[in-house]
């Protein structure tokens, strides 16, 4: 900010090139005036107040009309409007700078992290929450997970299972390497941890997502080649009730057969092999029954 603004060094220099009384000596005298107001329009710092302004005035030039010096001051106080956007504006910017800082503190490093744990752990506040949130979310979905993946009951529980192993999975993935073993005592002294993260733990966690994972995997094919094998059960089905000849007949059961076997390999230790054993009953009590009619 200018000690004279524009607007008020104007002000001077119409008054000051205006007035034509007086002397050699007098025009010299507001010469070297208006040469020292137009450097201090040049000068940074505090705006002159109407004080400051008639002192240095009258000091070059006694006769200076003193109700322009009253305008000039008034002209050179900045305006409120612009005093609030300067404050506004310097607000910004530190808050700008400070979160600046606060992102830097909080990047995976550690030569970084380890100055500021030591003198200024708060700044990582914002790791310890992503820690401890993502933490509490991984360990409770990697238990609901276990119960919907390996005791499951239904198709749906697979697949509620699987929707809660992404889940798990994305917030593991969201758990800094570099923080396993670490243990937050000043930010747990605040917030009350109940926790100790430990490498232990994340890879106990990450095994047990792993093999959900593989669960998940055999539990999808052998449901798609259970659900394949029924639809073949069913045309043989309707293709030896449609049969008009014996021929017709013994391919179809065939076909029904080759079903059942499919069926007596889809793995017994999953989901989709329990619904197999129901099946297969029925389909080989009604193959018995079809086989010994068309013998007859």
């Amino acid at each position: 900010m200018k000690r004279l603004n524009n607007r008020a060094l104007g002000i001077l220099r119409v008054e000051l090139q205006g007035d034509t009384q007086g002397d050699v000596g007098e025009r010299v005298m507001r010469k070297l005036l208006l040469q020292e107001l137009e450097g201090l329009a040049r000068q940074e710092g505090t705006p002159l107040t109407e004080v400051q302004l008639k002192r240095i005035i009258h000091n070059q030039y006694p006769p200076f009309n003193k109700t322009v010096i009253e305008r000039a001051a008034k002209a050179n106080q900045p305006s409120k409007g612009r005093t609030l956007a300067l404050t506004l504006g310097a607000i910004v910017a530190g808050g700008a700078a400070l979160t600046g800082f606060v992102f830097l503190a909080n990047l995976p490093y550690p030569m970084i992290r380890k100055p500021i744990a030591q003198h200024a752990p708060m700044l990582l506040l914002p790791s310890f929450l992503s820690m401890d949130h993502n933490y509490r979310e991984a360990i409770a979905l990697v238990e609901q997970s276990d119960q919907l993946v390996n005791q499951a009951t239904s198709v749906a529980d697979l697949e509620l299972g699987q929707e809660k192993v992404t889940q798990a999975q994305h917030h593991l993935d969201q758990l800094p390497v570099w923080f396993l073993g670490y243990y937050p005592e000043r930010y747990c002294t605040f917030f009350g941890c109940s926790w100790k993260f430990t490498h232990d733990e994340f890879e106990t966690a990450r095994k047990n997502i792993g093999r959900m994972d593989v669960v998940l995997f055999q539990e999808k094919n052998a449901h798609q080649e259970l659900d394949e094998v029924l639809e073949e059960l069913q045309t043989a089905r309707s293709q030896y009730r449609q049969a008009t000849t014996h021929r017709g007949a013994e391919q179809a059961l065939l076909d029904w057969q080759d079903a059942i076997d499919r069926l007596e390999l889809i793995p017994r230790q999953t989901l989709a092999g329990e619904l197999a054993r129901t099946h297969l009953n029925a389909a080989n009590r009604d193959f018995r029954e079809a086989r010994q009619s068309l013998n007859n």
